[in-house]
């Protein structure tokens, strides 16, 4: 973790920029950055740098707004970002961008624009000022230690605690055919095991979907097929959300607290939610059914919960090396 400082002159700059005059209006500066293919443009009069024009600001200030493109004005929407020089420290740069959580800031010298940086070219030059003293293990990088370690728990998570019960591999309560005959209406189940999985239960000649059993055994069944529905949905959204948010920690880019933690825990949730529901259906079911919980089954959601909860505290894994050196030292002495 290198203590030296860089400086904007360090980047490679981007001198393929587009600049657009302050009088220009939106449509003109939505045609420029279709004709010369970038997201962004540095809004200029004459030679003085006024601000930054981007697409997302088109999108969000002028399309969802529904104001005409061809009457407004760039200096309207454009964002206002002091520029930089080739001798900034590229945490100032940084800085300046994640404070107002754009992406481009431009750089000038001498007062003529020479180029934009982004703050992902800044990204990987800012020094670490701070060991991290947090975590358990000792690692050099804990950023990456962390993002790698979060995506391997999160993919584990997915597989299984979502794709393996919606796959049919485990189930999550399981009975003995001749005692499921009138909770299912059927004269004969063959094989030895009836599996209640993510949305059907099955057998050796049996498949019947979790919404067939509403209309006989109760709107308990709407409610496991409700909450099956959103540990799905929530077992993708908790795939994406916690390896951006790692991705983006590694990235020193800026994610919400819901991509973080809100929805990977909604995920876990919806995994508890799960097993109770199917309990309550099948202790209400008249006449009872003899049924128990899938050991298999119950192993692997707990092994996902676990995941899942050690990926969204990922940073109390990792610690510096640095940190773990000066315990050593201490210990010594």
């Amino acid at each position: 973790m290198s203590k030296k400082e860089y400086f904007v002159k360090d980047l490679i700059i981007d001198d393929e920029y587009g600049v657009i005059d302050s009088k220009a209006t939106i449509e003109e500066a939505a045609k420029k950055m279709k004709e010369i293919g970038v997201p962004d443009l540095v809004v200029v009069e004459g030679e003085k740098v006024l601000g930054v024009i981007a697409d997302f600001d088109i999108i969000q200030k002028i399309v969802a707004e529904g104001t005409d493109p061809k009457g407004a004005n760039v200096i309207t929407t454009m964002y206002k970002i002091e520029s930089v020089t080739l001798n900034s420290p590229v945490t100032e740069a940084f800085t300046r961008m994640r404070d107002l959580e754009v992406n481009v800031v431009p750089v000038v010298e001498n007062g003529k624009l020479v180029g934009v940086c982004t703050i992902q070219d800044c990204w990987s030059y800012i020094p670490d000022e701070d060991v991290d003293e947090v975590g358990l293990i000792p690692v050099s990088n804990t950023r990456t230690a962390e993002f790698w370690f979060a995506t391997i728990c999160t993919i584990l998570a997915f597989v299984f605690g979502i794709v393996l019960p919606f796959g049919g591999f485990y189930g999550y309560f399981s009975g003995n055919p001749t005692d499921l005959l009138s909770f299912f209406g059927v004269a004969d189940i063959q094989g030895n095991i009836v599996t209640f999985h993510l949305f059907e239960a099955r057998g050796f000649n049996l498949l019947v979907p979790f919404l067939d059993l509403i209309g006989s055994n109760g709107a308990i069944w709407l409610s496991v097929v409700v909450c099956s529905v959103f540990l799905f949905v929530f077992g993708v959204l908790g795939l994406f959300s916690l390896i951006y948010a790692s991705f983006s920690d590694a990235k020193h880019i800026f994610s919400s607290q819901i991509i973080k933690t809100v929805i990977p825990w909604l995920l876990v949730f919806f995994m508890v939610l799960e097993w109770i529901l199917l309990g309550i259906a099948f202790a209400t079911t008249v006449p009872s059914t003899n049924v128990v919980p899938n050991a298999i089954g119950l192993t692997m959601s707990i092994i996902s919960m676990v995941l899942i909860i050690a990926a969204i505290y990922r940073d109390y894994i990792f610690r510096g090396k640095d940190a773990s050196q000066s315990i050593k030292d201490g210990v010594s002495m």
